[in-house]
């Protein structure tokens, strides 16, 4: 049941007889007895000054009597007949928010709200719509000739002001039993009047229950009852000792008030500048904590993306009889034998074996076998570009293309319906200044194609070891230029830098039309026999990526000759440094978020300690300590707002950061960044709201009693 208007009228009204009991009040401190058990009653309409010398009790049996302090179990406390259960806290707090108001000595109002939002603090319990909390504030106002000071701020208010204001806190919640202690002690005479005149009013002209606690004579003087706080015990006529005759009803009493605290009002402060400076401190540690977090994981995604990429191209099988495990000299290795492409073609893992041939810009072959040495330290290659004859740098070669998807990523293609021509590698173009290449240019090429093998051999650490040279024979030939691959193709094999690429298929087939072109294979090259053209290398394609750690190993046990380069080979030493990384950045990512949570709770406790005036003022007004909690969890929230727009905003530079170090497609910044900033906005609340929780805990466990302590 909500505290609605009629009930509300009906307040204003005179007649009807409320009455504030209580049974066996008793006051002690540290084992002194102050006060002997005590029944009084106080009546609607009159005034009760409370006086005598300082020291005696007299503000502790006021919080006493406002059940503002610990109630001994043994005191009853009755309300128009009905008992108020003073052992649930939560009954307690509701009835001083719907029944009791207080004027302290000194400061009465929270200072960064103005005076029209003070006394909206105390009507947030009545589920009154804007307009009527407005319309109410206004007439209050208007009634006690403040109007003027509606959205005047604390600082600006004279003593007697903010006496007036806070009484007119109290008319406006229209509460019976109002507890003023010393209000007047601090005001010079005129405002002494005033306030004097005021709170008689309310008993007088609202019908409140006016309690007075003061050493002014002259406000002693004009109360209806004057209660003289001497010898452990009240002396004055409100006083009826064992007497049930107030009490008319065994109910227990009851809260009209919404139990609804979900339209309490955020808490402002006019401190601009440390709350900015803090927002912008945590925006920029969370965004730094969340990139970290999510570049981790996108730098992981993409590394196992570019290792997938290169897995799917196979790998090279090398027979090395001299264990050089290298690509660099591929005519010093031997060649396979046909057993032994079959013996590595037989699992049903492999998709395709092919040879892995060279093409070079110079070759030894019949003709100039005797003095190719010579030929060799004066040989200059060169390159016709659309009828426009260059000299190069040095030597080129042409490498094999795979089709792989790999492959197909990594060109640049002008002509994909034609798979006979060339390929330029970005690289050779750079290297040796090439015009523009478009789609339709051509090149015509002077290169020698392996046909047959003879016998050679090395010397390696005092052994001299047996190896395979190529025989070539040399072609000229023109090609349109297909595409261009880009630098990062990594699968160039070669030792030469200036590579050209051709279509495997289009390699065998000229390969092939060679040896048949040249049938003297079998005759003898000083000497050295000649033997048919086999690969010392081959490029094996599977058809699953996860098949190449078992495969990888049954090649290997075919023959301790056999070398395999892979970038398998290197994947789990990548994965680790690759789990380093991400464990770094998660460390970086967990002492940053630690870091700011330990700084924000310091400084929580430091901008929370002088609001424990607030939390005091707000539990005079009823407000329990789970209210005045998710008061301030309200307003964590609302910084945490501001800081997740912030933080969006140093995301995008970040995030544009991330994309130039990892080469990032805008699609994946795009996906990058959403994902960063859901992360963003739940670890930012999560932030504050951790931070802030043992400070605020720590901040609402202030006490009615210990406010007015402070300010008096």
């Amino acid at each position: 049941m909500t505290y609605d208007r009629i009930k509300f009228r009906k307040r204003f009204q005179k007649g009807g007889r409320y009455m504030f009991e209580i049974r066996n009040l008793s006051l002690s401190f540290a084992g002194r007895q102050l006060l002997e058990p005590t029944d009084l009653i106080f009546e609607r309409g009159k005034v009760y000054t409370i006086y005598g010398k300082s020291g005696v009790g007299k503000s502790s049996l006021l919080n006493k009597i406002g059940l503002i302090s610990a109630t001994d179990p043994s005191v009853s406390y009755f309300f128009d007949g009905k008992e108020i259960d003073t052992e649930n806290k939560k009954s307690a707090s509701a009835f001083i928010a719907e029944e009791v108001a207080f004027v302290f000595q000194g400061q009465n109002l929270i200072n960064d709200l103005t005076v029209f939002e003070n006394l909206r603090l105390a009507l947030n319990f009545y589920g009154l719509n804007p307009d009527e909390i407005e319309s109410k504030i206004d007439t209050v106002l208007a009634d006690l000739e403040i109007s003027s000071l509606k959205h005047a701020y604390p600082e600006d208010l004279s003593g007697g002001e903010e006496q007036r204001v806070a009484i007119a806190r109290a008319l406006v919640t229209e509460k019976t039993l109002i507890l003023a202690d010393e209000p007047t002690s601090s005001l010079d005479k005129e405002n002494r009047e005033k306030v004097s005149s005021l709170l008689i009013d309310l008993a007088h002209k609202y019908h409140k229950i006016v309690l007075i606690v003061s050493h002014d004579e002259a406000m002693i003087a004009r109360g209806d009852v004057q209660l003289h706080f001497k010898d452990h015990q009240l002396v004055g006529n409100c006083l009826i000792l064992n007497s049930d005759e107030g009490i008319k009803d065994s109910k227990k009493w009851t809260s009209y008030l919404s139990s609804s605290h979900t339209k309490l009002s955020v808490l402002k402060h006019r401190r601009p500048f440390l709350p900015r400076l803090l927002a912008f401190f945590i925006a920029f540690v969370v965004a730094i904590a969340v990139t970290s977090i999510n570049f981790q994981s996108l730098f992981a995604d993409k590394y196992h993306q570019l290792v997938n990429n290169s897995l799917e191209n196979g790998f090279l099988v090398i027979n090395d009889s001299l264990h050089l495990q290298t690509t660099k000299v591929l005519d010093d290795f031997l060649s396979f034998d046909k057993d032994e492409i079959a013996s590595i073609s037989t699992s049903q893992n492999i998709q395709t074996i092919k040879p892995y041939i060279e093409f070079l810009s110079l070759g030894m072959t019949f003709d100039n076998s005797k003095d190719y040495s010579q030929l060799q330290k004066n040989f200059q290659p060169t390159l016709t570009i659309d009828g426009q004859t260059r000299s190069l740098t040095r030597d080129f070669s042409i490498q094999p293309l795979y089709q792989t998807n790999t492959t197909q990523r990594q060109i640049e293609y002008f002509d994909r319906s034609n798979e006979k021509g060339i390929y330029l590698s970005e690289q050779f173009i750079s290297d040796e200044k090439l015009p523009n290449i478009v789609s339709g240019s051509t090149v015509t090429l002077t290169f020698y194609i392996p046909i047959s093998l003879y016998e050679s051999s090395i010397e390696k650490e005092g052994n001299v070891l047996k190896g395979d040279g190529d025989l070539f024979v040399k072609v000229d030939k023109t090609y349109p230029v297909l595409g261009i691959v880009k630098k990062s193709y990594p699968f160039e094999y070669s030792p030469h830098g200036n590579t050209l690429f051709m279509n495997i298929a289009e390699m065998e087939e000229l390969q092939n039309e060679a040896i048949q072109q040249h049938p003297m294979t079998k005759m003898a090259l000083d000497g050295f026999p000649l033997k048919s053209w086999m690969p010392s290398a081959i490029h094996v394609l599977l058809k699953d990526n996860s098949a190449i750690p078992e495969e990888l190993s049954r090649i290997r046990a075919i023959s301790s000759q056999i070398t395999i380069l892979s970038s398998y080979e290197n994947y789990e030493e990548f994965n680790k440094g690759l789990t380093y990384i991400r464990q770094f950045l998660m460390l970086l990512s967990l002492v940053l978020l630690i870091l700011v949570i330990a700084v924000l709770s310091f400084v929580f406790f430091l901008l929370n300690r002088p609001r424990r005036f607030e939390v005091g003022i707000l539990k005079s007004l009823g407000y329990s300590t789970q209210n005045i909690v998710w008061l301030f969890l309200k307003e964590l929230i609302g910084y945490g707002k501001t800081i997740s727009i912030l933080a969006s905003c140093l995301l995008v530079i970040l995030s544009i950061l991330a994309m130039q170090v990892l080469k990032l497609e805008v699609s994946d910044v795009f996906q990058f960044y959403l994902t960063s900033v859901f992360t963003l906005i739940g670890l930012s609340v999560s932030v504050l709201i951790i931070s802030g929780l043992l400070p605020i805990y720590t901040t609402c466990r202030q006490t009615v009693v210990d406010t007015i302590r402070k300010n008096g």
